[in-house]
This record gives C-alpha cells, sequence and structure tokens, in this order.
C-alpha cells in the first residue's frame, strides 16, 4: 500500500461501504460508516445504524465488501474481507485488508467512459410541465455520460435520470445538465435519433460510488470478451 493510502487509514476516518448479496451480486447495499480502530492488517468499522434488516445478515465472515476512502484529491476504492460479524446493532465488525490489496482511484476513473448500453427513464421541464422519455445510455462515466433517444435538447437542459444498476433493484435518482446533443450518425435502433452528452450534478458520495461500481463492473467485462 502507498504512503498516502496508509494515511488515510486512521481511527475516526469517514468512509462509504458496499456489500453485495451472495446469491445475487447485482444487489448491492451503500451506507456510510467511520473507522473505529486501526491495525497493521485489520480494520473495524461501525455498523450501519440504517437499513439493518437488509444490511445485517450480509455482514458474515469471509464476505469481501467495497470501502471508499476519501483521500484528497484522489479517493480511492479497495476490497477487504469480513473477519467478524458485529458485535450487536449499531456496533462494530471487522475487516481483513488482503496482502495485495486491490486499490481502485476514483478521480482517475471518474471521467473515464465506459461504453455500455443500459435503458432507463429521464424526465424533463416543457411549458413547466414534466415530461417523461426513454433512452438508453452510449457510455457511462462517475461524472457523466452520453445517451440516445429522440429528442435534441439545448445545452444547459436541467434533466432528471432514473438509472437502473447491473440489472437489480437498485435505481439511482439522478440530476443532470445537458452538454450538447446531437444527431445520431450511427444509430442502431430507429428511436436512436439524437446522442445527448450530460454532466451529473450534486452527487452523493454514495451514488458516485455506484455509478464508479458500475462502471468498473463493465469494464472487467470488456476485457474479459
Amino acid at each position: 500500500m502507498s504512503n498516502e493510502w496508509q494515511d488515510a487509514l486512521v481511527t475516526g476516518q469517514k468512509v462509504q461501504v458496499t456489500i453485495w448479496d451472495a446469491e445475487d451480486d447485482s444487489i448491492e447495499y451503500t451506507f456510510s460508516s467511520q473507522i473505529d480502530q486501526m491495525g497493521k492488517t485489520m480494520l473495524s468499522l461501525a455498523a450501519p445504524s440504517s437499513g439493518v434488516a437488509s444490511i445485517y445478515p450480509l455482514l458474515q465472515p469471509g464476505v469481501v465488501v467495497g470501502v471508499m476512502l476519501e483521500i484528497n484529491p484522489t479517493p480511492c476504492i479497495f476490497y477487504p474481507v469480513i473477519a467478524s460479524k458485529p458485535t450487536a446493532e449499531g456496533g462494530i465488525f471487522w475487516l481483513k485488508i488482503p496482502e495485495n490489496p486491490q486499490i481502485e482511484f476514483v478521480q482517475r476513473r471518474k471521467h473515464v467512459r465506459i461504453p455500455m448500453v443500459i435503458p432507463f427513464v429521464l424526465e424533463y421541464m416543457q411549458a413547466d410541465k414534466p415530461i417523461s422519455m426513454s433512452a438508453r445510455t452510449d457510455d457511462l462515466s462517475g461524472g457523466g455520460m452520453r445517451f440516445t433517444g429522440m429528442r435534441l435538447f439545448p445545452p444547459a437542459q436541467q434533466l432528471r435520470i432514473k438509472l437502473p444498476l447491473a440489472g437489480g433493484p437498485q435505481v439511482l435518482q439522478l440530476k443532470a445538465r445537458v452538454v450538447y446533443s446531437v444527431q445520431n450518425s450511427r444509430k442502431k435502433h430507429p428511436e436512436d435519433l439524437y446522442i445527448v452528452a450530460c454532466q451529473f450534478q450534486d452527487l452523493e458520495d454514495a451514488q458516485e460510488m455506484a455509478l464508479v461500481r458500475e462502471c468498473f463492473r463493465h469494464e472487467l467485462k470488456l476485457k474479459e470478451q
């Protein structure tokens, strides 16, 4: 581990934790926590105070979790293994850091657009009335995306996007601002008339982590092909 990475592993450091359902890894839960105690290869985190019924049964020894550290200016995600389940509701649980941990730097990946197609629904205002429209992503990053659809949007148009992740139940509710839109010269479907680039706005840490995780999953699939 780099010195920067080690320096961030201190008592009181705030983190975002993601855990996946062992029976269906498209189902994931993210919660905020902080480091309670720190050792050479072990650390303990505060257990979640909400979503207890869904999350606590998943916090079992041997399960891998994703932990995002807020290291400025490059937050990173690493993947320790649960060593012990929470001592009690609202207690702590222990994680073991692998000898050669996999580390993903969020900022480096944040604006790397990964090609992927995800059907989603967006909403925009027209004459003070909300209009819904179906669309498809063309690519996605932790900071924005391009999508195809049947409407040309002006720059700075505000959008609300409902983006499902990995075919699971999680749907991100995102705010976005149109950067540009142009006629789509390489459309694969009749409804893909235009291609629109937009930038996400007011992202929460958990939303950004979920987007980065989605990009990471798709990038791995592309490398496996």
